[in-house]
C-alpha cells in the first residue's frame, strides 16, 4: 500500500524546520492524561558538551551528548552499556539501521498473564529532545526513553516492551510493531500494524493501514482506516472507536465509549457462545449485511445501514474539497503577491516579463536545479564544515517548491494584465488563472504530468530571476 504523500510531506517540512534551529534542544511536555512507568537511573559517564556530527559507516554512542546529534551512517547504535547512551538534545539520524539499545535481564519463573517472561531493565538510553529517524529498520529497545516527539520514516519499526515515548509518535512505515508506551498520540500510516499486549497510547490512535492487529490499551479514542483489522480479547479502547473503509473487521476486547464501524464484513468473536467483546456505548455500523449481535455485547443502542465506501466521497464532499483547496491556494497566492509587491516590486516586474522561449528556458532551469540543489545539500551535510548550510539550503529548497505554482500564477496574471492593458484588478487575473490550473489538475491521467510541469516552470522562474541577469 502506498504511503500518503501529504503525510510524508508534513513530516519532511516539520523535520527541516527543526533542523534549521539545530542549536536548540526541545523537550516536549506531553501533558499526559495518565502516569507512565518510570525507571530512572543514575548515570555517570563521559560528557561531550557540544553537538555531535557523525558520518561513519558504523557508530556507537556510549557517552552523554550535551547537545544535538546528527548522523548519516550505515548502522547507528546508541548503547548504555558504559552508563552512557544519553542525548540531552535532539537526534537526527539517517541510516540503514538505528538501534536505541538497553541491557535487560529476563526472569525464568515470573511471567505475565500471556506467558511471557518478566523482564528487569538494568540500563537504558535516554533522549531528552525529539528524535527524527530515517532508516531501513529502527528499534527502540526495552526501557529506552524519548522525552520529546518521535518521527520515523522506515521500512520496519519496532517499539519494544518497556520503552517509552513521552510525546507524540509520527510514523510512515511498511511494518510497525508497537509494544511500548506513548505519552501522546500515535499518527501512523503503515502497511502492517501490530500493537501487542504492552502497547499503551495515552491519547488517541490515528491509523491508516492495510492490515492491523491490535491487542493493547488506548486511553482515549481510535480513528482507523484499514483494509483488514483484528482486535484481540486484551484490547481496551477507553473512549470512542471509529473504523472506516474496511474489508473485514474481527472484534474482541472492549470499547468503553461508542463504536462507529464501516466495514464490508464484521465478525464479533465468541468463546463457546460467551461473548469476549463488549461495547459500553452505542454501536453504529454499516456492512454488506446485518449481523446478529448476542445479548450483552452492546450496552447502548444499535444502528445499522448498508455499507458504502467513503474513499471516493460524495459529489457534495468532492465539490467542497475542491472549493476548500481552491480557497487555500488563492489565499497563499494573494499573500505571496502582497509580500512581493511590497518588499520586492522590481522582482515582480522581472517575473512578469515572460515569453514562450522564456517559459521553455524556465522549464530547463527548473529541471536542472530541482535535481542539483538536493545533491549540493547532501554534500554539504556530510561535511562537518557545511552541514548547517546544507540544512538551510534544503529548507529553502522545500519553501521554493511550495511557492513555485503560486509564482507561476503571479507571473501569468501580471503578464496578462500588462499585455491586455486592462482596468481589471490584478486579483481577478490571479483568480481566473488559479481556477484554470486547478481545473486542469482534476483531469485524469494528465493531471500529475501537468502539475509537475507547473512546478518545474515556477521553480525555474524563481531561480532564473534570482540568479541569472540579462546581458
Amino acid at each position: 500500500m502506498k504511503l500518503n504523500s501529504k503525510f510524508k510531506f508534513i513530516i519532511t517540512i516539520f523535520t527541516l524546520l527543526i533542523l534549521s534551529l539545530c542549536s536548540f534542544s526541545f523537550a516536549t511536555d506531553s501533558n499526559n492524561d495518565t502516569m507512565l512507568i518510570s525507571n530512572e537511573q543514575n548515570q555517570e559517564n563521559n560528557l561531550r558538551d557540544s553537538d555531535l556530527f557523525i558520518r561513519d559507516k558504523q557508530y556507537e554512542i556510549k557517552d552523554t551528548i550535551n547537545g544535538n546529534v546528527f548522523t548519516s551512517v550505515n548502522n547507528l547504535n546508541i548503547d548504555p552499556s558504559d552508563n552512557g547512551g544519553i542525548i540531552e538534545g535532539n537526534l537526527f539520524a539517517a541510516a540503514n539501521t538505528v538501534n536505541i539499545k538497553s541491557v535487560v535481564s529476563y526472569s525464568d519463573t515470573e511471567k505475565d498473564d500471556l506467558g511471557n517472561p518478566a523482564l528487569s531493565i538494568d540500563k537504558y538510553c535516554t533522549i531528552s529532545g525529539n528524535a527524527f529517524i530515517t532508516a531501513n529498520k529502527f528499534v527502540l529497545e526495552s526501557g529506552s526513553k524519548i522525552y520529546g516527539d518521535l518521527y520515523v520514516c522506515a521500512n520496519e519499526i519496532e517499539l519494544s516492551q518497556g520503552s517509552i515515548v513521552y510525546g507524540n509518535v509520527f510514523v510512515a512505515s511498511n511494518k510497525l510493531s508497537l509494544n511500548a508506551e506513548i505519552g501522546g498520540s500515535l499518527y501512523a500510516e503503515v502497511n502492517s500494524f501490530n500493537m501487542e499486549y504492552f502497547g499503551f497510547i495515552s491519547r488517541d490512535l490515528h491509523l491508516t493501514a492495510n492490515t492491523a492487529n491490535i491487542n493493547g490499551y488506548i486511553y482515549r479514542s481510535s480513528f482507523i482506516k484499514a483494509k483488514n483489522i483484528t482486535t484481540n480479547d486484551k484490547f481496551i479502547n477507553q473512549n470512542d472507536f471509529n473504523l472506516t473503509d474496511a474489508d473485514t473487521f474481527t472484534f474482541s476486547g472492549e470499547i468503553k465509549g461508542n463504536a462507529t464501524v464501516n466495514a464490508k464484513n464484521i465478525t464479533l468473536k465468541n468463546d463457546n457462545q460467551n461473548p469476549i467483546c463488549k461495547i459500553s456505548g452505542n454501536l453504529s455500523y454499516s456492512s454488506k449485511q446485518e449481523i446478529e449481535i448476542p445479548e450483552g455485547i452492546v450496552s447502548g443502542e444499535v444502528h445499522y445501514s448498508n455499507y458504502t465506501s467513503t474513499s471516493s466521497g460524495t459529489i457534495f464532499s468532492n465539490i467542497w474539497n475542491y472549493l476548500l483547496n481552491l480557497i487555500t491556494s488563492l489565499i497563499f497566492v494573494y499573500v505571496l503577491y502582497l509580500l512581493i509587491s511590497k518588499f520586492a516590486p522590481k522582482y515582480l516586474d522581472k517575473i512578469s516579463n515572460i515569453s514562450t522561449s522564456g517559459l521553455l528556458k524556465a522549464l530547463g532551469i527548473g529541471l536542472g536545479f530541482i535535481i542539483l540543489i538536493p545533491i549540493i545539500s547532501i554534500l554539504l551535510f556530510i561535511s562537518n564544515v557545511g552541514s548547517l548550510l546544507g540544512l538551510i539550503l534544503l529548507l529553502i529548497y522545500i519553501a521554493l517548491i511550495v511557492a513555485s505554482k503560486s509564482i507561476l500564477v503571479i507571473s501569468l496574471a501580471t503578464f496578462a494584465k500588462n499585455k491586455l492593458q486592462s482596468k481589471f484588478n490584478i486579483y481577478l487575473y490571479i483568480l481566473a488563472i488559479t481556477i484554470v490550473l486547478s481545473l486542469i489538475a482534476l483531469i485524469p491521467y494528465i493531471n500529475s504530468i501537468v502539475s509537475f510541469l507547473i512546478t518545474l516552470i515556477g521553480f525555474g522562474i524563481i531561480i532564473k530571476n534570482l540568479i541569472f541577469r540579462k546581458k
